[in-house]
């Protein structure tokens, strides 16, 4: 590995499945809302994507929010780097040769006797439905990743005084309080800023004290509307407004992004600029960038991340990087899976 990348990115790597739903009655069967998220123990999730694709092919391909992440920012030219874990099993093996192929760099631990992580991603109009089983992601070593940490050599670490963001999706947060302790301890500190993704309300709902933890100590915090509008009630707020004010109040600068889809993006800040102190805490809307047409919603929210940070480490302001990000969503929801045409 080069040297350390502007961008460190901790999540879930699984290899996806795209399904095409005609007709809603399996979600039905299976008691999943359409549109929801969640996780299904493997069988039940095999059993569900054999279904669905019903003799007819389903795409696999590698996925996971912060791995596409990964991707779109390396796309768009900034060099970032994932670090998750796969099993020792066939999928493992084929999530690395693509991942190699596609030279995306990736620091992913190999867990023994542990299924590689999967996704279902059932497509009804646009709308689409993910159920997941992280499998080998679950058990992610917080030993090996010290032990990169502090090698000189293979560290992926930049000096504290030079601009890095570490960035964990909510997904990552599961099972990893050591994990999330250790990155926010030793990892995340002057220059070295946190950013984090709300990924799921079920996320924020389960794990509320992490997540709440985590969007007080990040510079960025990425969700959308039903996201933040959970972390709000976890916190005791009455709105997301107000949840804004609360997390601004403690006087480090923040930058929240709250997208809403088709209504657009309300960023909520007190942010002046790096290494400033905080200012003045300012409530935007901004409209949303119209898609030509929207074929797969998937990864619209992983691309708005990756579009956002791309623009801020070229020192856009805030309000240019809003709108380099939803152009690069509204461009991501046109393509099958999470991909820039």
């Amino acid at each position: 590995f080069g040297s350390p990348r502007k961008v460190v990115c901790f999540g879930n790597v699984l290899l996806d499945r795209v399904v095409k739903l005609d007709d809603p009655e399996l979600l039905v069967r299976y008691k999943l809302d359409l549109g929801s998220k969640g996780e299904l123990d493997l069988e039940t999730l095999n059993k569900l994507t054999t279904e669905a694709a019903n003799g007819s092919s389903c795409l696999s391909k590698p996925g996971g929010s912060a791995f596409n992440t990964v991707r779109i920012l390396k796309h768009l030219g900034t060099e970032a780097q994932f670090f998750g874990a796969v099993g020792d099993d066939k999928t493992g093996e084929h999530l690395r040769s693509i991942i190699a192929e596609r030279q995306i760099e990736a620091r992913l631990q190999t867990i023994a006797d542990v299924h590689t992580g999967q996704c279902v991603c059932l497509m009804h109009n646009d709308n689409p439905t993910l159920y997941a089983n992280i499998g080998a992601s679950a058990k992610f070593s917080l030993q090996q990743l010290k032990q990169v940490a502090s090698h000189d050599s293979q560290s992926f670490l930049r000096p504290i005084e030079r601009k890095q963001i570490i960035y964990v999706e909510g997904f990552f947060v599961p099972q990893r309080d050591e994990i999330i302790k250790y990155i926010l301890r030793d990892l995340v500190r002057e220059r070295r800023h946190l950013a984090v993704n709300l990924s799921a309300p079920y996320i924020v709902r389960q794990h509320p004290d992490t997540m709440l933890e985590l969007a007080r100590r990040a510079l960025f915090v990425f969700g959308n509307r039903q996201e933040f509008e959970q972390l709000a009630t976890e916190a005791g707020c009455q709105s997301v407004d107000q949840l804004g004010q609360q997390l601004l109040e403690a006087g480090n600068p923040k930058i929240l992004l709250v997208t809403n889809g088709a209504s657009g993006v309300q960023l909520i800040t007190n942010y002046v600029e790096e290494r400033e102190p905080a200012g003045e805490p300012r409530f935007e809307d901004y409209r949303a960038q119209r898609a030509e047409q929207v074929v797969d919603a998937t990864g619209a929210g992983d691309s708005f991340v990756a579009g956002f940070l791309h623009g801020w480490l070229e020192k856009r302001s805030l309000g240019e990087c809003v709108r380099l990000a939803s152009t690069v969503a509204a461009k991501v929801v046109t393509q099958v899976g999470c991909n820039l045409p």
